[in-house]
């Protein structure tokens, strides 16, 4: 049995338990509850003067609280049951005259406080769920809860398009998990952390499962936030024990997605102490296991700078794999990759290769998702197979949102964004030719109102001067636009996210590459002070 079952069942029989009590409890307390109808209460005299009369037919005694009375049938005005307030413990008078009288008699000591043992019942019920929880808490942290085990997955590397270079780097790893002895033979030291680092949806995890199933190996999942806890102590527990299941497992992969959560650089100041405490735990795994047992260490983040330096040094995670976004081949492959997995069928006049093409910038993620939008649209248009109209709206979607089809635009307000887009797409074809113009639409989607969309020839990875400048002319063009039509007085708020791109790329220009025909060939760094 795991403690992960244990906990479960031990947390089942304190529910049971606490109910037993409560029911219990809960019985006592209507059984001494006094009744809806009460009888009807004389004087202490009166009920003197009914006995000396011979009318009480017999008499119980609660000290402190009542004498209850049980008055002849025969007398019709007052037959019955009757009860008379009594407070006092001395009960003595009255059993002289009960005796007297000739009156039967019975004595019941004071009830228990039945409410005290309910308050007790439903307090230990509580005290024992917190205990329960604390307790699965701390079996959390020995690994019962973290890290998700999946044995003899059937992703592969066949599963993954784009990034070759890092499956590449990976496919080493594979040979290492499959024969570590001929490795360990020739003195090979393969490294025991792999740092995945790139841009959120560039399909680091499915690189980690892919690389387990290729391998044949167990494959332990976490992220950093799994980690964190409440008590002092419980990410340091949960480090052990996820390396714990591991080493049981013989070879493995370890995957700690978010690793930037816990290997954060310590002494930093949002972080906290017991987020030290974890790293150091992680630190001192990463040196105590040997690499020949077949153990590797997977860690992705998009934040590789704010990683402790201690984590990066060799030993640990000292292979560092780039998964940068897909180039044009490479998101044609994974376009075509996710068309055949899923089965999709697609018409005659789709080009994966031109999709591929207005897609730039864009993650495996976004490409899965626009593969599936163009899906479930050519679900409801009713039609067999995936036709271009279908991924282009998807496209259009992915990027900018759904079409607004529920908005109002006057069409003074339609003529104007006509006229903004228009200038962009002239600006654009005469100042930035590098980037072909695609479409220009003022179908409202997300939050513009329209959109001119270029469509470039080719990724390039080193921008000129004249590009750079072209890419601010074409941004203003809309804001110019609206100033020769309507005139300086007239221009409206159009062009306020045109600024901010266009400003980002003027700043970058001075700061970064030293384009600034005052400020010179420096690289200002607002981080690093005058």
């Amino acid at each position: 049995m795991n403690r992960h079952s244990s906990s479960n069942r031990l947390w089942i029989l304190s529910i049971a338990l606490g109910t037993v009590v409560v029911a219990v409890a809960g019985a006592y307390s209507l059984r001494s509850a006094p009744r809806l109808v009460q009888p009807r209460t004389i004087s202490y005299s009166a009920l003197i003067g009914s006995m000396q009369a011979g009318k009480v037919d017999s008499v119980r005694i609660h000290p402190a609280e009542e004498i209850r009375a049980w008055v002849k049938a025969g007398d019709a005005a007052a037959a019955g049951e009757i009860r008379v307030i009594y407070s006092s413990l001395d009960v003595g008078g009255f059993l002289a005259l009960a005796q007297a009288s000739r009156v039967p008699l019975s004595f019941d000591p004071k009830p228990r406080d039945y409410g005290s043992l309910i308050g007790f019942g439903i307090s230990f019920v509580l005290v024992a769920a917190a205990v329960v929880m604390l307790r699965r808490q701390v079996t959390a942290g020995s690994g019962g809860s973290v890290g998700t085990t999946r044995k003899g997955s059937n992703l592969t590397f066949q599963n993954v398009a784009g990034n070759s270079d890092a499956l590449t780097d990976l496919q080493e790893i594979v040979g290492f998990l499959k024969e570590p002895d001929r490795f360990a033979a020739l003195g090979a030291r393969i490294p025991k952390g792999v740092l995945l680092e790139g841009p959120p949806g560039t399909g680091k995890t499915l690189m980690a499962r892919a690389l387990a199933g290729e391998a044949g190996v167990a494959f332990f999942a976490a992220t950093g936030s799994e980690f964190t806890g409440t008590f002092v102590g419980q990410g340091v527990t949960r480090v052990k024990g996820l390396f714990k299941k591991a080493r049981k497992a013989g070879k493995a992969v370890i995957f700690i997605d978010e690793i930037d959560i816990i290997g954060g650089r310590r002494g930093r100041q949002q972080g906290h102490n017991e987020d030290d405490r974890t790293l150091n735990q992680l630190l001192v795994e990463l040196d105590g296991f040997d690499p020949s047992h077949g153990i590797v260490v997977l860690g992705a983040t998009n934040r590789a700078g704010d990683l402790d330096p201690a984590l990066l040094r060799k030993g640990r995670f000292d292979r560092a794999v780039s998964v940068g976004l897909p180039t044009v081949t490479e998101r044609e492959a994974i376009l075509a990759l996710h068309v055949k997995e899923r089965h999709v069928p697609l018409a005659p006049d789709v080009d994966l290769l031109r999709l591929a093409r207005l897609m730039i910038g864009t993650s495996g993620a976004e490409l899965a998702g626009l593969i599936n939008e163009a899906a479930i649209l050519a679900v409801r248009a009713g039609q067999p197979s995936v036709t271009w109209a279908h991924l282009e709206e998807a496209r259009d979607r992915v990027l900018l949102g759904r079409a607004r089809a529920g908005i109002v635009v006057s069409d003074t307000e339609r003529r104007l964004v006509a006229l903004h887009e228009a200038g962009h797409a002239i600006a654009g074809v005469a100042f930035c030719a590098a980037d072909p113009l695609h479409k220009v639409t003022i179908q409202p989607r997300g939050q513009a109102m329209g959109v001119a969309f270029f469509q470039p020839d080719h990724e390039n990875h080193i921008a000129s001067r004249d590009y750079l400048e072209g890419q601010i002319l074409k941004g203003l063009g809309g804001r110019a636009a609206e100033e020769v039509v309507f005139g300086a007085s007239k221009v409206t708020s159009g062009a306020a996210s045109d600024l901010q791109h266009t400003t980002r790329i003027a700043k970058h220009m001075v700061y970064r590459l030293g384009m600034g025909e005052t400020a010179g060939l420096i690289a200002y760094d607002p981080d690093s002070g005058p």
